[in-house]
């Protein structure tokens, strides 16, 4: 069979699909960001159709490059230097993300767990309309045991990233 009578075969089923596929009443009023602002939560939802439920690919749009570190820079990014996973007892550990994508009034929020998969703590922000930077701050980590910790990244129902990162003793923190 050629290219041509394959296309020809496939282009029919694609219309077909897509026209299934389409939601009714699915017109957004780009006007006002509350059509278009999530809710995070902690649990993905099955479907894209309910208020929350999120696309995958637009959630990963919605929110990147997800960073971790040491400090903030006035600009929100965590700067090269700043990078890294090792956090001694104590250190405060920062967590930054770009929302420029993201629709303003949506929450994202992040997770945080240590040892043993134990939440230890979340914050919630709500988007600010223009806003391209968002940073969260753990809690006190003075606390802390040595092990193995995550923050997870949320929007919606979508679990947009998570990073990984270690409380150490002061002298391995640098890394």
């Amino acid at each position: 069979m050629t290219t041509k009578k394959i296309a020809a075969l496939l282009l029919p089923c694609g219309l077909v699909l897509g026209l299934a596929c389409a939601r009714e009443g699915a017109e957004v009023d780009s006007s006002d960001p509350s059509d278009t602002a999530v809710q995070a939560t902690e649990t993905e939802l099955p479907g894209t159709d309910q208020p929350g439920d999120l696309n995958p690919v637009e959630a990963q749009i919605a929110v990147d490059d997800v960073t971790i570190g040491k400090q903030v820079g006035a600009d929100g990014v965590i700067p090269a230097e700043s990078q890294g996973d090792d956090f001694a007892p104590g250190e405060t550990v920062h967590v930054t993300m770009n929302v420029g994508d993201t629709p303003a009034g949506s929450q994202v929020k992040v997770v945080w767990y240590g040892p043993n998969e134990t939440k230890i703590g979340e914050e919630t922000k709500s988007v600010e309309a223009g806003r391209a930077q968002l940073a969260f701050q753990s809690t006190d980590t003075g606390s802390w045991q040595k092990g193995d910790y995550r923050a997870e990244v949320w929007i919606g129902d979508e679990k947009v990233n998570q990073q990984q990162f270690q409380v150490v003793d002061a002298s391995e923190s640098g890394r």
